[in-house]
């Protein structure tokens, strides 16, 4: 934070006034000087014998002060200045242009060769996140292998569930559950899981100009809480159609990145993550998979534990994950959709009722007949007699 004169550490440099009292006594030998100034650097002190006022009339204006010409201070002008005598001084606009009034003592002023020039750094952004391209949460099953691929923008790829391999330029890294890595334009990569594994990963592509120094190539981050929680906003916003969310994740994309930049410069917090930023995404992209492989397989014996295994889910996961979003058990959804498969054929008259128990992987007719009529309140002979008359 930038410090004005009017701090209360200025005092060794110097005292504030509201205004110049041209009445003075001291001021009758004082020339006066308006000065507009666009400089931002300068490589000569001034000083004088005599007090120096300064006084800005528009704009902004750093005055960068010292006692021995070597070590200096920064102070925004704020109201009048009076130098000390002997004190070291130049100044800078701001702002595009400013314009300072400068009384000094018709003795003049000296001046003194800086060791080092000076350079004033303004608050500018040293990255530019142009666009955003995509954002997709993708769920990966075992065995999954994608060969490959380079482009000419960044691809961030953050681990929610499960464990990805991944190649950079021919190097290889393994990413688990909340480590993150950055694909740089032309990195050539690639992205497979092997016969244990399943993962499910936020990949985001994007464009921007970036001056900052140091890189984040070739290194996977496990999140820290900072970035974890910007991750959540992040995820808020980009599925909201709210006024400007837009601005709002590009923002939060760009802190994220800036996180990885700090992340070194960071003691990372010992608390654990407990709350998953894209837990929504989880679990409504995992339960359509699962879904999807029991629609798919509707004539096919499998059991609960069967999709436990495939989905790399524990038993009471997946008992929560069906109960909080379709309000039934598993096991439950396989019979309803294999029961209704049965509806389906039984009007088709293509098959016995004992057939159409085996095609749908009942364990015996007498079990598929006491299911059906649970189901629909009549027995499968009975229901074929009905939709026959």
């Amino acid at each position: 934070m930038q410090k004005r004169t009017t701090n209360y550490s200025f005092q060794k440099f110097g005292d504030v006034f509201y205004s110049v009292n041209h009445n003075a006594g001291h001021l009758v030998d004082y020339v006066e000087n308006d000065f507009k100034i666009t400089n931002k650097t300068f490589d000569t002190f001034y000083y004088s014998s005599d007090p120096v006022y300064l006084d800005t009339r528009s704009g902004i204006i750093m005055l960068v002060v010292s006692k021995d010409g070597k070590k200096f201070e920064e102070y925004v002008i704020h109201r009048v200045v009076r130098l000390k005598p002997d004190i070291y001084f130049n100044y800078v606009s701001i702002s595009r242009e400013s314009v300072l009034q400068i009384h000094y003592s018709s003795h003049g002023m000296n001046q003194k060769m800086m060791e080092t020039p000076y350079s004033y750094q303004p608050l500018v952004s040293k990255m530019n996140l142009k666009e955003i391209f995509t954002c997709f949460y993708q769920v990966r099953k075992s065995n999954y292998t994608f060969p490959g691929e380079s482009h000419d923008y960044y691809e961030l790829t953050y681990i929610d569930h499960g464990t990805l391999d991944t190649t950079v330029d021919g190097h290889s890294y393994r990413l688990s559950k909340y480590d993150l890595i950055l694909y740089y334009p032309g990195q050539f990569h690639t992205q497979s899981t092997d016969s244990q594994s399943t993962c499910s990963y936020l990949t985001i592509t994007f464009d921007m100009d970036n001056k900052l120094p140091g890189n984040l190539k070739n290194r996977v981050f496990h999140t820290r809480k900072d970035i974890y929680q910007v991750l959540s906003e992040f995820m808020k916003s980009i599925q909201s159609d709210g006024n400007l969310n837009s601005e709002l994740v590009l923002l939060y994309l760009k802190q994220i990145l800036i996180l990885l930049y700090q992340f070194d410069d960071e003691v990372e917090e010992s608390t654990s993550i407990t709350a998953n930023p894209m837990q929504e995404h989880y679990e409504s992209t995992l339960l359509n998979e699962i879904l999807v492989f029991i629609n798919n397989n509707v004539y096919k014996q499998f059991t609960v534990e069967d999709l436990c295994t495939k989905f790399s889910i524990s038993r009471s996961s997946l008992q929560n994950l069906f109960k909080s979003n379709i309000h039934i058990t598993p096991k439950q959804y396989i019979s309803n959709v294999k029961l209704n498969q049965a509806k389906i054929m039984i009007h088709e008259h293509n098959q016995t009722i004992s057939e159409i128990s085996d095609i749908l992987g009942f364990t015996s007719i007498h079990y598929f007949s006491r299911k059906f009529k649970l189901q629909y309140g009549i027995s499968p002979t009975d229901y074929a007699k009905s939709i026959s008359q």
